[in-house]
């Protein structure tokens, strides 16, 4: 899989419902069991507790 730059990358998948932060500019995703974690500002966003 690639980001939009191009730059390849290999997703990592969530085992269930769950919502994603991204460090830099605080955006939040709700992503479903099953999606991939994408990437933002550069970086793959992180599992919020």
């Amino acid at each position: 899989m690639s980001d939009k730059n191009g730059v390849s990358y290999n997703p990592v998948i969530v085992e269930e419902d769950c919502e994603v932060y991204c460090r830099t500019c605080n955006k939040t995703v709700q992503l479903k069991k099953g999606d991939a974690i994408p990437l933002c500002c550069g970086q793959v966003m992180e599992i919020m507790d």
